[in-house]
């Protein structure tokens, strides 16, 4: 069996999307499951990162208008249709979230001797509202369907998802799997935890910042927080919502409490995680219609040995997990007496980054994620 993974601009090693292909990809090959990623980008790049081959196929300026997309999407496609040929029945073409089109339909609909497996980390049509790109709902609605129709298999990473594309399937018994999505754990250090002297209460939100993140209701909180411990918010990452959130800031008057730090990554991120007590996972995911995460943050958070606070479960952890202090799923701001609370408690036990380790070592490594892979598409083909 070969799996063949093909994607849009996995080019960004320090993202987390991309990290988590190759991780994805390298562990397969682990389990001696020949695996390749095939990337179609918009810049020119064609090297080996930790023995996987990105073999840049298409190269297409960056698409600006109706008329870049359809390029785009017609390029990705013709790619997609060209790699189904080549491929043989004891193949996988793995593909993430596709973006639907009549193309892709027919594509699909058409004989082939591999299996084609999609998987899915959303609920597209919510998530294509909450980003505004409402000229995909018509398109979806016309043939999301189908494409869920004839793809071989689904895989999803909360069982909310997985439930939903299968239902579009319009086949409850087409095979489809629930895994979440996993970590390199080896590849970060455990944190160093500071100690907590109860002046001041450092927290981190590492993320590509979107309105999911819903940091605004932690931002809100902070400003109406009355408690005499220093909350300080540090923010690792850039996003479309960067600037708003900013702008917030200052109108709230806490520009002396949060301090955004763009991207950062290597020895300057491992400082920042000893130097913050709390983690900040999503607190937005029901913006996005949502009930489950899996969020890859909260799985670096947790190999870090970090506590965090989020908004929604994560079936990946139980749901006494001690390290993690879910508020509620709504708009509300978040109450900081409860985040310190929480802090002192988890604070208080001196080993939390080891058991936190040791949990994502087990759990959430990629390793025990892609063998679970691996059995399922040994059975699909």
């Amino acid at each position: 069996m070969r799996v063949r993974y093909l994607c849009r601009c996995c080019n960004n090693l320090n993202s987390s999307v991309s990290k988590k292909i190759f991780f994805q990809v390298e562990h397969l090959n682990k389990q001696l499951i020949d695996s390749k990623i095939y990337s179609i980008c918009t810049n020119k790049y064609n090297y080996e990162v930790n023995g996987n081959e990105l073999i840049e196929t298409y190269y297409i300026q960056e698409p600006s208008g109706i008329f870049g997309k359809y390029l785009r999407e017609h390029r990705f496609n013709t790619l997609f249709q060209e790699m189904i040929k080549k491929l043989s029945e004891n193949d996988i073409l793995y593909l993430r979230n596709t973006y639907p089109s009549i193309y892709l339909h027919y594509i699909l609909k058409k004989p082939r001797a591999c299996k084609i497996v999609i998987e899915y980390q959303t609920i597209e049509p919510l998530e294509y509202q909450l980003k505004r790109k409402y000229w995909y709902l018509p398109i979806d609605f016309l043939f999301g369907n189908s494409i869920r129709k004839y793809t071989d298999a689904i895989i999803g990473v909360t069982d909310e998802i997985t439930d939903y594309q299968v239902s579009r399937s319009g086949n409850s018994n087409k095979p489809h799997i629930t895994i979440g999505n996993g970590y390199d754990v080896a590849s970060t250090p455990i944190r160093q935890s500071p100690s907590f002297d109860g002046k001041e209460l450092h927290l981190l939100c590492v993320a590509h910042i979107a309105r999911w993140h819903g940091i605004d209701r932690l931002l809100q909180g902070i400003a109406s927080y009355q408690g005499t411990i220093q909350i300080v918010l540090h923010i690792a990452g850039d996003g479309t919502e960067r600037p708003r959130l900013q702008e917030l800031t200052s109108k709230l008057g806490i520009e002396d409490r949060v301090i955004y730090h763009g991207f950062i990554f290597g020895q300057e991120l491992d400082t920042l995680f000893d130097t913050c007590h709390i983690g900040v996972g999503s607190l937005g995911i029901h913006r996005k219609g949502l009930q489950q995460t899996s969020e890859l943050k909260a799985r670096e958070y947790c190999s870090r040995g970090i506590p965090y606070i989020t908004g929604v479960s994560d079936p990946d952890f139980p749901v006494a997990f001690p390290y993690i202090l879910k508020v509620p799923p709504d708009e509300t701001l978040i109450d900081i007496q409860q985040v310190v609370k929480f802090a002192r408690r988890v604070l208080s036990d001196s080993d939390h980054p080891q058991n936190m380790h040791r949990y994502a070592e087990r759990h959430l490594d990629w390793s025990v994620k892609m063998k679970k892979l691996k059995e399922f598409l040994e059975a699909l083909v």
